[in-house]
């Protein structure tokens, strides 16, 4: 069994654009849902990641940060691209605009 660690999750916003994924940084003042975590094994920290950033509902990347002296095998791999709930530009801009707004034009 592996040995349980801990980690710090981070989830900034993302969005589809084109074949790209966007993220946005907002590094002055920018606050983000956080959340330490701790998991036994990769595979059951993707899990509680993947819980996690469902609950939150919006697109966004997971960033994951181990918080033991040495990260356990295969986390880079494991985390290294984690997007969850991505839409496109077309769409977060549709929900953004209020109803009839293009009617008048």
């Amino acid at each position: 069994m592996a040995k349980p660690c801990d980690f710090k999750v981070t989830l900034y916003p993302a969005h589809k654009d084109g074949n790209f994924v966007v993220t946005k940084y907002d590094l002055f003042g920018g606050t983000y849902p956080t959340k330490e975590l701790t998991a036994a094994g990769m595979g059951d920290l993707v899990d509680q990641v993947t819980h996690f950033a469902m609950e939150h509902g919006e697109g966004c990347n997971a960033s994951v940060r181990c918080l033991a002296p040495r990260k356990p095998p295969g986390f880079s791999k494991a985390t290294g691209n984690l997007y969850f709930n991505l839409r496109t530009k077309e769409e977060l801009d549709a929900e953004e605009s209020p109803k009839g707004e293009n009617a008048a034009a």
